[in-house]
């Protein structure tokens, strides 16, 4: 099944800073059991009757669990060459990173600080250690294709 939502996601709680939020235009679909949002949400959004609007508190460690100090790595610029030279513009705060670990798996990180030949980046998911809210409306469903 097929389920197209509304939702508004808040930090923290119900009056929490917006993280993210769907427009009328553009509501937020999703096919059930493709694992492509958050369980928790998931299991609320297939309990809801279409039309119905609910509020919904997942923890972060039910979310994208705590912030891990492990996450945190301090990288030689020299890591940031490629055929190129040395890439300066992923090299500034608040860019995102996109680096390999020791088995091939793709790591996503932030950027937090920059020296003279150091890169710290943090690795931990941009949501970890924050407790979620959303305010949820069920638009619609389908039956799914295929």
């Amino acid at each position: 099944m097929k389920y197209i939502i509304h939702y508004t996601l808040r930090a923290d709680g119900p009056e929490g800073d917006v993280i993210e939020a769907t427009v009328p235009e553009e509501p937020f679909n999703f096919e059930a059991g493709a694992e492509e949002i958050l369980e928790d949400l998931e299991s609320a959004v297939m309990g809801a009757k279409v039309g119905e609007t609910f509020e919904l508190k997942i923890p972060a460690e039910r979310a994208y669990g705590p912030e891990m100090e492990g996450a945190f790595a301090v990288l030689p610029k020299t890591q940031f060459v490629d055929e190129e030279g040395l890439d300066d513009t992923v090299m500034e705060e608040g860019e995102v990173v996109v680096m390999r670990d020791e088995t091939g798996e793709e790591l996503h990180g932030v950027v937090i600080g920059v020296s003279e030949e150091e890169v710290e980046v943090d690795f931990n998911h941009p949501l970890a250690g924050i407790d979620l809210h959303f305010s949820v409306q069920l638009m619609s469903t389908e039956p799914s294709e295929g």
